[in-house]
């Protein structure tokens, strides 16, 4: 729904970033994996929120340096969930979406990267709103540490408007960016700001996060 458009343009990022460092030359590519981040199933059915999507994302591109050409491959991970709401004259719509994007920390060269890691949050969301057509992130309204994965991460919480229905709607978008293991995880939640509750819900998401990479 609202960021699917947007976690693209991260995936695409990792490549490009790439292209500036020399590698190790070899006849097979490179590979970076990254493990899917998923919402646990009781979770889900507490907050009334359903899987919509899980995928993974490969970029592949050719680099050359020293007369070798090197390939290089990345697979990012995404997960999409959703809850029906009610939004008065509009009907039942499955306007709270919460989005998982989980990335490879990638080594060329003995150097380790990953674009994610050096944005703020506010820099995600940018990503975010340029690409997603009809959602506009506005002003931080707060912070908040949820525990999740084993760390206490920050939630930071924006205003923002985005396109319902084909009604334009106020909207509270919810977005965190940290490393887990040997990856980067960007989750991100939007919602109707007329629905009571809903930052519980996804307070609720972030801890009931999986992720297979490093300690829980």
């Amino acid at each position: 729904m609202y960021a699917r458009q947007g976690l693209v343009a991260l995936a695409v990022i990792v490549a490009t970033v790439m292209a500036g460092c020399g590698f190790i030359t070899g006849q097979e590519a490179l590979s970076f994996s990254a493990e899917p981040t998923t919402v646990s199933e009781s979770v889900q059915s507490d907050t009334g929120y359903e899987q919509q999507a899980q995928e993974s994302s490969v970029i592949t591109r050719n680099f050359s340096a020293a007369g070798q050409t090197r390939q290089v491959e990345v697979t990012n991970q995404r997960a999409r969930y959703e809850r029906a709401v009610d939004l008065g004259p509009l009907g039942s719509q499955r306007a709270a979406v919460f989005v998982t994007f989980t990335s490879p920390e990638v080594e060329v060269a003995t150097q380790t990267f990953n674009p994610i890691s050096d944005m703020s949050t506010r820099e995600v969301l940018q990503r975010f709103d340029s690409q997603y057509e009809g959602l506009s992130v506005g002003d931080r309204v707060e912070n908040r540490s949820v525990r999740a994965l084993g760390g206490s991460r920050t939630l930071e919480k924006y205003e923002g408007t985005a396109t319902i229905a084909d009604s334009e709607m106020d909207v509270y978008v919810h977005a965190a960016k940290f490393k887990h293991g040997d990856d980067y995880i960007v989750t991100m939640a939007i919602y109707p700001q007329q629905l009571d509750g809903e930052e519980d819900n996804v307070v609720a998401l972030m801890k009931g996060l999986k992720h297979d990479s490093g300690d829980e």
